[in-house]
C-alpha cells in the first residue's frame, strides 16, 4: 500500500528530528515538543496510551501503532465503516446446504410466486407456513425481517437468487444447517400449496336439485335435474303425498264420538280455525312437555289444511288428530279418548257467579215475574 509506506516516512522522519539524543526513543520533553499545541497535562495521557512497554520511553514502533490505530478506529465510525461492519453481520454463509435440492425449492419458488410471477413477502410467509418452520427462535415478525434484507431496495418482490439467501438466512436464524430448511421448501413440491378453504354446508334447497321448481328444472346450468316427473305444480303435491296419514297404520276407536265433541268447539259451524283447535288440544289436556306443545299444535294445524285456507273440516282434523298422537308418543285411541271427554270447550278466565236466593229460587218469585215465560 503505497499511501501507508509514504505516510510511514514522513512519521520516521518527523520522528527523527524530533530524537535530539539519537537513541532511537522519544522520551516525554521530546513527545511534547513532537506535540505542538498540546497542554501538559493532554500530553501525559496521550504518553501514556502510546508507551505500551511503561519504560517511560516511546519507541518508533509504538508511536506507529498507536497513529494507525486511532485512524482505524476513527474510520470504524464513518458511514463507510458502519456499512461494511452491516455487511459482514449479514452476511449469509453458504456452507452446510446441498446444492442438489436447490433445483426442487425452485420449483416450490415458482408455484408459491402464482400468476403474477412476483414472489413477495407474503409468498415467503405462506410458504414458512405451510413448511412449519416457525419457531421459538424463527417467529412471523423474523420473516419480514429476513424478506427485508435480502430483497433489492425499492422492489417489494425477490428473484430466486435472493429467495436462496432467505433461506440461508432462516436458517441462520433456527440455528440449523441450510440443508434442513431446503429439505422442508423441497417437500412442498408434490404437494403444492396449502388450500384453508372453509366447506360449506349442505343446503337442500341448493344442493337437492329435486326441489327445482319452474325454469330452474330446464335449465342448462341444471341439466334438467328435475326430470319430466318435476314439471310445475308437482311439488306440492310430492310434498302432500310425503305428509299424508296412514290411517290404516294407526289403533284407532270409532270416530263418532270424536265428531260430536269436534262440532261442540266448532262454535256453531263445522270447521276449526287454528286458535279453536289450539284450545282443543289445551282444553283436552293434550299438551305434553317437551313433547307436544303449542308450537306443534300450529305445526300440524297447517300440515294438515289446505293451502290457501284457515280452517280444517272433520276429516282434515282426523289427520290431525293422527299427528298429535305421534308428536306425543301415544296411540291415537288416548288422543280420541281425551278428545270424547272434554264434551266441548271450558271457559278460561270467567268468573263464576255466588248463588242468590232471590234470584236462583224461582218460587220466591211474586206479581208478573211469576207468571213470565222466561222464568217458567
Amino acid at each position: 500500500m503505497p499511501a501507508t509506506d509514504a505516510k510511514k516516512a514522513q512519521l520516521k522522519q518527523r520522528f527523527r528530528e524530533m530524537d535530539k539524543n539519537k537513541d532511537g526513543m522519544l522520551d516525554f520533553n521530546e513527545f511534547l515538543d513532537l506535540m505542538q499545541g498540546l497542554d501538559t497535562r493532554t500530553a501525559h495521557k496521550l504518553f501514556e496510551k502510546c508507551d505500551t512497554s511503561g519504560d517511560g520511553t516511546i519507541s518508533f514502533d509504538e508511536f506507529v501503532d498507536y497513529i494507525y490505530e486511532t485512524e482505524k478506529s476513527r474510520a470504524g465510525r464513518t458511514t463507510e465503516g458502519r456499512h461494511a461492519r452491516l455487511r459482514a453481520m449479514n452476511e449469509v454463509s453458504a456452507e452446510s446446504e446441498d446444492a442438489g435440492l436447490w433445483d426442487r425449492c425452485q420449483s416450490v419458488f415458482d408455484t408459491y410466486q402464482g400468476m403474477d410471477e412476483k414472489f413477495e413477502g407474503k409468498d415467503l410467509k405462506k410458504l414458512c407456513i405451510d413448511c412449519k418452520l416457525f419457531d421459538r427462535k424463527f417467529t412471523k415478525n423474523d420473516v419480514d425481517i429476513v424478506f427485508a434484507k435480502h430483497k433489492t431496495k425499492g422492489k417489494n418482490f425477490i428473484g430466486f437468487p435472493e429467495f436462496q439467501n432467505c433461506v440461508r438466512g432462516i436458517a441462520q436464524k433456527k440455528g440449523v444447517p441450510t440443508k434442513v430448511v431446503q429439505v422442508a421448501v423441497s417437500e412442498r413440491e408434490d404437494v403444492g400449496i396449502q388450500q384453508n378453504a372453509t366447506q360449506a354446508d349442505f343446503v337442500r334447497f341448493h344442493d337437492d336439485k329435486s326441489t327445482y321448481t319452474g325454469a330452474h328444472v330446464w335449465n342448462e346450468n341444471h341439466d334438467g335435474a328435475g326430470g319430466a316427473d318435476y314439471k310445475p305444480g308437482s311439488r306440492a303435491e310430492r310434498i302432500k303425498a310425503d305428509t299424508a296419514v296412514d290411517h290404516d297404520a294407526q289403533e284407532e276407536l270409532p270416530w263418532d264420538g270424536v265428531q260430536q265433541a269436534f262440532m261442540a268447539f266448532c262454535k256453531g259451524d263445522d270447521v276449526l280455525d287454528g286458535r279453536e283447535f289450539s284450545q282443543l288440544c289445551q282444553d283436552c289436556g293434550l299438551f305434553v312437555r317437551s313433547k307436544f306443545t303449542s308450537a306443534d299444535a300450529d305445526i300440524i294445524f297447517n300440515k294438515v289444511k289446505n293451502r290457501g285456507e284457515r280452517k280444517i273440516d272433520y276429516e282434515q282434523f282426523k289427520d290431525a288428530c293422527i299427528s298429535v298422537a305421534t308428536k306425543r308418543g301415544s296411540s291415537v285411541a288416548d288422543v280420541q279418548m281425551a278428545v270424547m271427554k272434554a264434551h266441548g270447550p271450558s271457559m278460561h278466565g270467567a268468573t263464576q257467579a255466588d248463588s242468590v236466593r232471590f234470584h236462583d229460587d224461582k218460587s220466591l218469585y211474586t206479581g208478573s215475574h211469576a207468571f213470565n215465560e222466561r222464568h217458567m
